[in-house]
Parts: structure tokens; C-alpha cells; sequence
């Protein structure tokens, strides 16, 4: 069970950056305050199936769609209201997903409530301001292994999926299985053949970036290349970057930022 504890335990390996997750908090709660948003808008029958959206200004704008990590047991969408700011400044209505935890549901189950948050999205967000044939998904960390599900996913009239950006992610269930994390997620040999993400599967293929930390952890940087060159190989095309002086708690904050070599790719001026 200890096999990987120095690839996934973040904030033994980052005990001053992982303050950042203060930072989250006070940033988003100032967000809230200052922004128009839309708080706990439910998307399905249990209390983690709720969405944050703060509309754009302009009806029929652009959406962008964050969805957190965590490794399905931690944090919730509160702590990334402030990526809403430059989001919404770049004219794009944002919704923050939030999902249940393990061990509460599975590892399944989790993945079955993103893809039924990003069917409500598409069906609903109109009323927001938002055009769901223009959507730029995003996920951080397992958020990123979400995101790569619904780019799997067949999706009828299409997705609307125009970019999808892959941060810090991990694609691939078995060293977790392999880990302290399984104590809290149960996942089975059966949960890593059918849940693991599979790049000749995609049938969405936007522009994807995948994006890592150069001072993150062997296994984040090996699964993202990992997960880059199969897409590649796949012939789903993609950009791969590993960023000089990032560690997986300040990726997240470069959408906090507006010029940075992830918020330029999500939003080119």
C-alpha cells in the first residue's frame, strides 16, 4: 500500500506550496463577492452533484469548464471560484464542477456524474449566457482522468468541445490501486480495465493540451507523457508541455494568472 507514497503524497513533497490551497479559498470567496455567479445549482439528485456558474456578460459566449481533483476523496469546486476571474474577463461563462467523494461513491460512480454534469451543461447553459457549440474543458489533476472521459465519451450533435486543457493529470487507475489512496477508493483490477482512460477511444478530438509541472512527482510527469504520446499515437493530436518551475498546486494557480504558457493556450489574445 505504500508503494507509491512518494509519488502521491503532494503535500509531504510540497510543504510550502501546498499553501496555495489558502490561497484558493481566499481568492475564491473575494470571486464570489465581486462576480455574478449562480452557487450550488444542482445537476443531479445527490448533495455533490452541484455546479458554480458565473455567466459572461455577452449572451451566447464561450464556456469554460473546470472540473477539480483531488484523487476523488478531497477539496470541492468553493476552492477554484477564482478561476472565474480571468475567465469570465476573456468573455467566457465558467462553470466550476463539484462531484461526490470517495469513499462515499466509487471511483464509477464519480465518473458517471461528470459526464451527467457535462450532458446538463450542454443542455442548460444557455440560460447562463453560454453557447454550448464553443466549450473549452479543463481539468487538474484527476480532473484531468474526468476530462479525458468525456473526451470519450459519443456525445449526440457533438460535444461542442472546442479545447480541452489536461493539467498535472493522471491517467491511469493501477498505481492507485497500488497505494495508501486505495484504503479510500476500493478500486478493483475490473475499475482499471473499463475506467482507465484510452486514447484510441476518444471520439472528441479538439485541441488538447497536455500539461505538466516539471517539479511534480515521476509519475505525473510519466503518465502525462505517457497519456500525450498514446493520443499521438492515436492520431488524436495534441501539445504536450512540461513547464519549467511548476509543481502540481502552483499549475492550478496559473489560471489565476493571464500570461502564462497554459492561460495562452486556453485563451490566446
Amino acid at each position: 500500500m505504500e508503494e507509491f507514497e512518494d509519488q502521491f503524497n503532494l503535500r509531504k513533497r510540497h510543504p510550502f506550496s501546498r499553501y496555495n490551497l489558502v490561497l484558493n479559498v481566499f481568492q475564491s470567496m473575494m470571486v464570489r463577492a465581486q462576480l455574478t455567479c449562480s452557487i450550488d445549482v444542482s445537476y443531479g439528485d445527490s448533495e455533490g452533484q452541484k455546479l458554480d456558474i458565473f455567466p459572461a456578460k455577452a449572451e451566447a459566449a464561450p464556456v469554460f469548464i473546470f472540473i477539480h481533483g483531488g484523487y476523488f476523496r478531497a477539496l470541492d469546486k468553493s476552492q477554484y471560484s477564482y478561476i472565474a476571474r480571468q475567465a469570465v474577463k476573456a468573455g467566457y461563462t465558467t462553470v466550476l464542477v463539484n462531484y461526490d467523494l470517495a469513499p462515499g461513491v466509487s471511483v464509477e460512480e464519480i465518473v458517471r456524474q461528470n459526464l451527467s454534469a457535462f450532458t446538463w451543461i450542454k443542455n442548460t447553459i444557455h440560460k447562463w449566457n453560454g453557447d454550448p457549440s464553443r466549450i473549452t474543458l479543463c481539468g487538474h489533476s484527476v480532473g484531468a482522468f474526468l476530462s479525458a472521459k468525456i473526451l470519450e465519451r459519443y456525445w449526440p450533435g457533438g460535444s461542442g468541445i472546442t479545447k480541452a486543457a489536461l493539467l498535472s493529470g493522471l491517467y491511469d487507475l493501477g498505481p492507485m490501486k497500488r497505494s495508501f489512496l486505495n484504503r479510500e477508493l476500493h478500486l478493483s483490477d475490473s475499475d482499471i480495465e473499463n475506467l482507465n482512460p484510452v486514447a484510441s477511444e476518444t471520439k472528441q478530438r479538439p485541441e488538447i493540451l497536455v500539461s505538466v509541472g516539471e517539479n511534480e512527482t515521476e509519475e505525473f510527469i510519466k503518465q502525462s507523457r505517457t497519456y500525450s504520446d498514446a493520443l499521438t499515437g492515436a492520431g488524436v493530436r495534441n501539445t504536450f508541455q512540461r513547464l519549467p518551475g511548476i509543481d502540481h498546486y502552483t499549475m492550478s494557480r496559473l489560471l489565476a494568472g493571464r500570461k502564462n504558457p497554459v492561460m495562452d493556450w486556453i485563451f490566446p489574445t
